[in-house]
């Protein structure tokens, strides 16, 4: 079960891949999410330990895993 602030990135992550195909910034999730980068961080570990989303360091970039959808319910 994904607490708020999971939910809350994994929704942003998916409408900015998905919809508009941009790549999205820690401090600019931050801001959309309204959350601290420190929340932010960790939330994104917690989504890859899921295996809902692959973080790319050297890249910096998140792409969110096709079917969460069904695994976060």
């Amino acid at each position: 079960m994904l607490n708020d602030t999971d939910r809350k990135l994994l929704r942003i992550l998916f409408n900015r891949n998905g919809h508009m195909n941009t790549r999205v910034m820690i401090p600019d999730l931050a801001r959309l999410a309204q959350r601290d980068v420190g929340q932010i961080q960790k939330a994104l570990e917690r989504l890859q330990e899921e295996r809902l989303i692959e973080l790319s360091d050297k890249l910096n970039f998140i792409k969110v895993i096709p079917g969460w959808q069904s695994h976060a319910k």
